[in-house]
């Protein structure tokens, strides 16, 4: 177990890396590494983990929906609240209806597989989605219209939809591959028209629970402070979302569109706590999202995957070019959506991995006649629009979207910080590098340490500036050396280095030289735009 853990976080990770350096989607990486170690090529990958896979697949399902839900503008969606509603089941359905007679005739299944297929393709993946809005948000593009945020809401809620109806159509089939009897696989249920009311049901139902998992997670967070930091409060939310994903095993509800509509709860009841949250369940992404696709890698087969080939390339984009663009043109019909940006959101839509990843492997698993070939395709689906939709989007955003105000309060803005400390070997520079140092070791910043000897002191060496560096001594620190007028020297590498504040001793002074405005900390105030902060010596 120990080494498959390693086995994976190590060929993910790297594979990953390798991807990235060529611009290609990560997830790209991960998935090819899953299918090099698994058993039709190195076959390495231990059973245990084979075993587990679907459990760990919805795990990493839960970070990835909960970091969404936790990224929503209300107001944005609202202002197109009729395209949203719209955009949460119209692309998915008309894309499942096109792949579904494409693979009744292509493959000459029958209809009820055939429409099996159709929900795991016509899903809209998370794991590339909501990545790239996010990305796109942090940018600007398209949030004066809400753009990514349609497509995010749009796309978790057709999701919904495109889980629930596979569960359905997968019972049915069940059924019939059981012997039914003369009615196939409708005869072992209710009847069509009634089990097609489980979709309003396990909408609804998801939209609930999601909104009391939400005000229970900010009523034991916020108001009982039930945990003591924030990895306790990361630990509260996941323990919510991992009992909305097991309870719909005995209640009827879409445990994704809960999970997601989760975070938005937190999000609207308590700013800070969904900022604190946010930032958390990033980082904790980084490692489900390896699992996830090494692991739905392995479970490929290569030669189904060959055989599956050109028939399940011309299922996919039978479904993209002509369920997919309906779907999304028809959703946004009678909108103030320009015609570019309903384009952008055709690409932008266009990538599936998470659902397909999660669920594709389930009919083989349940023994479904022709399994093996709808996760091929499920796997052929990843590998295609993965990548169109990432690059899609990245192409497209600048030239089809319009640029808005970034809104910190929605979206994790990363930013890298660097402080200047002016050195002279006063008392108040050496405050001024502990506060900084403080301040960095919290953003995980850079310093740049500048050190201007007088014309009367002797300079310092680099070695004799680096002792000096105590509590700055698990920062990043870039020493620089320099002579002439102090002021001007600050200033001059501080606006060169793209410093974000200059932080400097309150007595610092020139030591009698002529400096134009006096003091060296008042000229720097008075020349530079950069923030000073200005910090008063030890008492003796």
């Amino acid at each position: 177990m120990i080494q498959g853990i390693l086995l994976i976080l190590v060929a993910g990770f790297l594979a990953g890396e390798i991807a990235g350096r060529l611009r290609l989607p990560k997830l790209i990486g991960m998935l090819l590494a899953g299918i090099v170690i698994g058993p039709d090529l190195l076959d390495v990958m231990p059973a245990a983990m084979t075993e587990l896979s679907a459990e760990i697949r919805r795990l990493a399902l839960l970070v990835v929906l909960l970091k969404a839900g936790l990224g929503l503008d209300r107001e944005k969606i609202l202002a197109e609240g009729s395209v949203a509603i719209r955009l949460g089941f119209m692309p998915a359905v008309i894309e499942a209806a096109v792949v579904a007679v494409a693979s009744r005739y292509i493959m000459g299944w029958d209809w009820y597989t055939a429409w099996l297929l159709g929900w795991v393709i016509c899903a809209a993946s998370p794991a590339v989605i909501v990545p790239m809005m996010l990305r796109l948000k942090s940018e600007g593009w398209g949030v004066d219209k809400g753009i990514p945020d349609l497509i995010l809401a749009g796309g978790t809620a057709s999701d919904g939809v495109a889980v629930t109806m596979f569960g359905i159509f997968l019972v049915w089939v069940v059924d019939g591959a059981a012997g039914a009897g003369a009615g196939g696989a409708g005869a072992g249920g209710a009847g069509i028209a009634l089990r097609l009311l489980d979709i309003p049901l396990q909408i609804g139902l998801g939209l609930v629970a999601g909104f009391l998992a939400g005000r229970a997670a900010v009523f034991l967070l916020s108001r009982l402070r039930l945990a003591e930091s924030i990895i306790h409060d990361l630990i509260v939310a996941l323990a919510l979302g991992l009992a909305l994903i097991t309870f719909d095993t005995y209640l009827p509800y879409s445990s994704f569109l809960a999970v997601m509509v989760m975070g938005f709860v937190i999000l609207e009841s308590d700013v800070v706590l969904a900022r604190r949250l946010r930032a958390e369940i990033g980082k904790v992404w980084i490692v489900g999202e390896i699992f996830l696709f090494v692991l739905i890698g392995a479970a490929v087969r290569i030669d189904i995957l060959a055989d599956a080939g050109l028939r399940g390339l011309a299922i996919i984009g039978i479904g993209l070019l002509v369920g997919r663009w309906a779907g999304i043109f028809a959703s946004t019909a009678f909108s103030r959506i320009t015609w570019g940006e309903r384009v952008f959101m055709v690409v932008g839509d266009m990538a599936k991995a998470t659902v397909q990843a999660a669920i594709g492997g389930i009919p083989l698993a349940m023994g479904v006649a022709g399994g093996e070939y709808i996760l091929a395709i499920a796997v052929l689906a990843i590998l295609i629009t993965a990548p169109l939709g990432a690059f899609g989007t990245a192409f497209l955003a600048p030239r089809m979207l319009q640029r808005g105000t970034v809104d910190p309060t929605r979206i994790i803005v990363h930013e890298k910080h660097r402080f200047l400390v002016a050195w002279d070997g006063s008392p108040g520079a050496g405050a001024a590098l502990e506060r900084a140092a403080r301040t960095a070791r919290q953003l995980d910043a850079d310093i740049v340490l500048l050190h201007v000897p007088h014309r009367d002191d002797a300079e310092l060496t680099r070695e004799q500036l680096i002792d000096v560096l105590g509590p700055a001594r698990d920062i990043a620190v870039d020493i620089v050396q320099g002579r002439g007028n102090p002021a001007e020297l600050i200033i001059e590498t501080a606006e060169s280095r793209g410093v974000d504040y200059i932080y400097m001793g309150k007595w610092t002074t020139s030591r009698g030289e002529n400096v134009l405005l006096g003091d060296v900390v008042q000229h720097v105030i008075g020349i530079t735009e950069i923030p000073v902060i200005v910090v008063e010596p030890p008492a003796s």
